[in-house]
């Protein structure tokens, strides 16, 4: 994640401008990040990881809930952006493409933020596989998506289910609301074993 062709149109967006879609002025994407943080079931996290972080909007609301959070992108320039927008000590950014450029951590808490429709359906299944076999016990996993027409080629509500189903029952739903322009979801993870067992083989 993203495709060659995903990831240099990234990179001509950040190239024209440093938040192209203007995530810390916008009104409906400052709501939106509200809702979001809203969302999380619980007042702290251990380890946060935020995947696809952009210009750090998102980033900026999640800092107060986590102990350590790690927000990464596969754009360098909006990497730049971000850090010098978010100047948290307990915030790092990274460079690179999740699953394959997992972080060294174990996070209780994976954000999702309209990042699942860049994925093609081998990155779904190696996500799941991350999310079963490197994150905490009780992760919750917060997904939100566009409700729109994404450009790609799935939607963003298939996107969702597929990784879900990917999950298969390591996975529990915990919240869902359909918000105007998107939705949000929250997944909290189990202790299963034998889901674990059927990603092994997956990298």
């Amino acid at each position: 994640m993203p495709t060659l062709d995903i990831h240099t149109h990234l990179a001509n967006l950040y190239a024209a401008a440093d938040d192209p879609w203007n995530t810390h002025a916008s009104p409906y994407e400052q709501g939106k990040f509200a809702k979001t943080v809203q969302s999380l079931p619980r007042t702290q996290y251990r380890c946060a990881l935020e995947v696809g972080c952009g210009a750090g909007a998102l980033t900026a609301h999640l800092a107060p809930r986590c102990d350590y959070l790690i927000a990464t992108d596969c754009t360098e320039r909006a990497l730049s952006v971000a850090r010098s927008r978010v100047t948290h000590p307990h915030v790092t950014f990274t460079h690179g493409s999740v699953p394959a450029d997992w972080p060294n951590a174990v996070p209780d808490l994976i954000v999702l933020s309209e990042v699942l429709y860049f994925l093609t359906d081998a990155e779904s299944v190696g996500l799941a596989a991350r999310i079963c076999q490197d994150t905490a016990a009780d992760t919750d996993i917060v997904m939100v998506n566009w409700s729109g027409d994404t450009g790609g080629l799935i939607s963003g509500r298939q996107a969702a289910d597929r990784l879900v189903t990917d999950l298969g029952h390591s996975c529990e739903c915990t919240f869902s609301q359909v918000c105007s322009g998107f939705s949000i979801e929250v997944l909290r993870k189990g202790s299963f074993p034998r889901i674990g067992q059927m990603f092994s083989g997956t990298t």
